[in-house]
């Protein structure tokens, strides 16, 4: 996929230069907020995931529009990130015109949020890509979906998949995650040897982590009915509330309302070290408001732009209502590069 989008974006250049002049070689977002109108309602809108390296990418979110404001249910639609050379226009909205045949290939998704939505809300969604299955004339991303559900009475994270068949398998229990608590927003770091998550066990909520052998297989892993050691990240939590982690490289971006903030919930970022994360250091007031913003997430590598993309929700005026989903441009942080 990543090879077909570089020469769809290799053709497209040269046509351009060919049949009209172009003046920008490259896009930058705004590091002002945009919303993201074709997704919203005016019901609250959040919690998005999204793979990282995709210019068309399945977005998946929730929201309780289907409830008309009651539980949250995870929503799947495919988003796409268009750049105009020749005026400098950047367009990320729903994607619609099935070019390259995205919508088929990704249908598999619309089964997955059937699985998992229920009567209970469900939170946090994270996408795993795992390829592209092929084998004529079958052809679809294979995807292990992580999330967490209230269908227990507490926040659980669980899993579907279709790697192992071409339909999503039924949700199951991530067992060593979980407690008789809200465990929530499970990320994998950059090389897959541990899940990271929120849960609030120790009172408020803080950011955890789970070391898993990258060598079984990351589904093998999440099968796993053992207990694994547990362990909070002190420099990223606070005795305040701190959610939503999500990693993309050596970047992790988070929320907060410790002090020292703007108002509410604010985002931060820290970056992984020598083996360690950093301070979180706070968005700044491009971003964050008197109001709530939560549940980051970033989306690098996309071909042809300067900065990359962190995706959030916020419940500032100006939405559609309740809480809407925004994008804005952030610096390149999470050392990640094309291979």
């Amino acid at each position: 996929m990543k090879t077909l989008l570089l020469v769809f974006f290799a053709y497209s250049t040269i046509m351009m230069m060919c049949h009209r002049p172009y003046k920008y070689d490259s896009g930058t977002f705004s590091s002002s907020p945009v919303n993201l109108e074709s997704f919203n309602s005016v019901y609250d809108d959040y919690n998005s995931s999204s793979p990282t390296i995709w210019e068309t990418s399945p977005l998946c979110f929730s929201s309780n529009r289907n409830s008309k404001g009651g539980q949250f249910d995870i929503v799947y639609k495919l988003m796409e990130t268009v750049f105009d050379r020749v005026n400098g226009q950047i367009t990320v909205d729903e994607y619609t015109h099935n070019w390259a045949g995205e919508i088929e290939l990704n249908a598999g998704l619309a089964d997955a949020v059937t699985k998992i939505n229920s009567d209970s809300t469900e939170l946090g969604p994270y996408l795993i890509p795992m390829g592209l299955y092929y084998s004529n004339p079958v052809e679809y991303y294979q995807y292990i979906f992580l999330y967490s559900t209230e269908i227990s009475g507490n926040l659980d994270i669980k899993f579907t998949e279709n790697v192992s068949s071409a339909s999503f398998s039924e949700p199951r229990d991530i067992v060593y995650l979980n407690s008789g608590k809200d465990d929530a927003y499970p990320s994998l770091n950059k090389d897959s040897s541990a899940i990271y998550f929120c849960s609030n066990r120790g009172g408020s909520f803080d950011i955890y982590k789970a070391d898993i052998n990258k060598n079984n297989g990351i589904l093998n892993e999440l099968c796993d009915t053992s207990s694994k050691p547990i362990s909070k990240i002190s420099v990223l939590s606070s005795e305040y509330e701190d959610k939503c982690p999500f990693i993309a490289g050596n970047l992790m971006v988070f929320t907060s309302n410790r002090p020292g903030g703007y108002g509410g919930y604010d985002l931060y970022y820290s970056k992984f070290i020598n083996g360690s994360w950093s301070e979180p250091v706070n968005f700044g007031d491009k971003i964050n408001t008197q109001y709530d913003e939560y549940r980051p997430i970033v989306k690098a590598l996309i071909p042809g732009f300067t900065n990359d993309m962190m995706i959030f929700s916020s419940n500032r005026p100006g939405g559609l209502g309740g809480f809407d989903l925004y994008y804005a441009g952030i610096d390149k942080m999470t050392g990640l590069t094309w291979k």
